[in-house]
């Protein structure tokens, strides 16, 4: 590591899900506004650590004379950006990555999830995908909110929550994020793990009806596999959580129209498997 960009005093150090992660700088002011956002970096839980290691290394390093600010990532510089605004935001999306790839015991999906009568239901998806629109309109009709990034699961196959605040896009425009704290939309948070008891493969497409059918547990861990995050570090225990999680969930598939037009009907659907696959089990 080059010595200027040596973590020192101040120093933020954290673990969350089991990631040592450093923050240093050569500009208090930031890491001051970066230590104020650690519950946002980090909703699922983290501890501060005392002693000197660490997994990962940020460092950001201010140019005054170029009114610039670099980021570094275990030495290697991995952005730029000249708005504060932006660079923190960038900064928390590049530790919760961090998080995410490399977090013990725990398999990252990038997902919503929301809890629906003591039921978890993960909606896997890319970015723009209308999770988090999803998501919202869940919670505005009570469902208990857990995440709308991150589905993080054990290696029982449960759910736990990741509930960072909800990033709308729409209000603005269409790319603008607009974050809201659950409370703002009426849902409470999870806390609890709970079981995995439906996955959704859904996207949004103008005008279109919700017609699902079900998936088998080997056709939903390969819709589910692409939007995992540590596949690649640990695909052993991957895989067996995503087996466990799907063998376990009902798995739908569906475009769908409006969030906010097709969730009476989607609940509908919910309620009546969910009844159906715990009368099976009851039999």
């Amino acid at each position: 590591m080059h010595d200027d960009l040596r973590p020192a005093s101040p120093t933020i150090k954290f673990e969350a899900f089991g990631v040592r992660i450093a923050i240093a700088g050569n500009c208090p002011p930031i890491l001051e506004l970066i230590e104020k956002r650690l519950p946002k970096i980090a909703p699922g839980g983290f501890k501060r650590l005392r002693n000197e290691n660490f997994d990962h290394s940020f460092f950001i390093k201010e140019k005054p004379n170029e009114n610039l600010f670099e980021i570094y990532k275990n030495s290697e510089k991995i952005e730029w950006w000249k708005d504060k605004e932006r660079l923190l935001e960038y900064l928390d999306s590049q530790l919760r990555i961090t998080i995410a790839e490399f977090a013990v015991s725990k398999v990252f999906i990038h997902a919503g999830v929301v809890a629906w009568k003591e039921n978890a239901i993960i909606i896997p998806g890319n970015s723009r995908s209308g999770k988090t629109t999803m998501v919202a309109e869940f919670i505005k009709r009570g469902a208990i909110y857990y995440s709308d990034e991150y589905a993080v699961v054990d290696d029982k196959g449960c759910v736990h929550a990741f509930p960072k605040m909800l990033s709308i896009r729409g209000i603005v425009d269409d790319f603008t994020q607009v974050d809201f704290a659950p409370e703002d939309l009426g849902a409470a948070v999870g806390i609890k793990p709970l079981p995995v008891k439906m996955i959704l493969i859904t996207q949004f497409e103008e005008n279109a009806a919700w017609n699902p059918w079900k998936l088998k547990t080997g056709e939903g861990i390969m819709e589910v596999l692409p939007h995992t995050i540590p596949t690649r570090l640990n695909p052993a225990f991957t895989l067996k959580v995503l087996s466990l999680m799907a063998s376990r969930a009902i798995i739908a598939k569906s475009v769908r129209g409006e969030a906010k037009l097709i969730l009476p009907v989607l609940i509908d659907y919910l309620e009546t498997e969910i009844n159906k696959a715990d009368s099976e089990i009851r039999i």
